[in-house]
């Protein structure tokens, strides 16, 4: 039976190392260039040095703060937790504007009520002594007078 082996990447590999090692042992040179693979070009030192430098040149010269990313999301954040700050001060600041004119509503009702009072307190007792008069003529108790002060049977 054997080792299943589904092959791959790894297989094509391993089948490739033991095909050199074969070639290496029967003296035969079968070496390919694999697939997008060239020799690297060799340049001289003075050549590198030549080459760095032009590259180098080429790239323009950073101007300003070196700043980073890290810096820029601490600052919005940081602006956003102030405007929610804000947000929410406004909000206390009109919850309060409308419970104050709550209670102000209410005082000047009871102001209102208490300089009216006097009037009603007024007008209630001289209800309140006319309905007993009304009785008490009634029940026998006091005589009816007209209007100058004369006693007037009923």
């Amino acid at each position: 039976m054997g080792k299943k082996n589904r092959g791959g990447k790894a297989d094509r590999k391993r089948k490739e190392r033991e095909a050199e090692l074969e070639a290496a042992i029967s003296g035969v040179d079968n070496t390919q260039l694999k697939g997008g693979e060239f020799p690297s070009l060799r340049y001289s030192d003075e050549e590198t040095e030549r080459l760095l430098a032009q590259a180098y040149a080429a790239i323009p010269l950073r101007s300003g703060k070196r700043g980073t990313l890290n810096l820029k999301r601490e600052k919005r954040r940081w602006w956003i937790k102030r405007q929610y700050d804000a947000r929410k001060k406004y909000e206390r600041k009109e919850e309060h504007t409308r419970r104050m004119a709550k209670r102000h509503a209410i005082s000047e009702m009871i102001y209102k009520t208490k300089v009216g009072a006097v009037d009603v307190r007024e007008s209630e007792r001289k209800y309140q002594e006319g309905i007993l008069k009304r009785w008490a003529v009634m029940n026998g108790h006091q005589a009816v007078e007209d209007g100058a002060g004369k006693e007037v049977s009923l």
